[in-house]
């Protein structure tokens, strides 16, 4: 039985930013005539991606055990009390995996290419948290 966390099938999502030197991916829907924020996806604690750079629409889910058996055997997942496998799928229904520690979700009115990881200035970027999950 999957887990649901989030899901945004309304919306496009790009990969956007990743930062190996803390671990960090950034995955962006961008502000639009329908809404004046961008939906910033981060990952933290990223230790290994199996994913595409665009998603038409998203859903992520805690993968089951029979998918992180596999996952373990042929790509060095880990799971334990601090490492996930996190779910992805798109609107399609195609599966991406994530192995991470925890995920934030946040609006913010960032420019197109300008980046939310790596920075200790949050209060400036106006972000609101919509959900965080460890």
């Amino acid at each position: 039985m999957l887990s649901q966390i989030f899901s945004d099938f309304a919306n496009e999502f790009k990969l956007l930013d990743y930062l190996p030197t803390h671990s960090q991916l950034l995955m962006r829907s961008m502000r639009s005539r329908q809404r004046e924020y961008n939906i910033d996806i981060i990952f933290k604690g990223v230790r290994t991606l199996i994913i595409d750079s665009v998603f038409e629409g998203l859903e992520i889910s805690l993968s089951d055990e029979n998918q992180n058996i596999k996952l373990i055997e042929d790509h060095g997942f880990v799971v334990n009390h601090n490492y996930k496998v996190f779910l992805l799928e798109n609107g399609s229904g195609q599966k991406h995996f994530i192995n991470a520690m925890a995920f934030g979700i946040f609006h913010n009115k960032l420019d197109i290419l300008e980046t939310s990881l790596g920075r200790y200035d949050w209060g400036e970027l106006n972000d609101e948290m919509v959900l965080w999950y460890k």
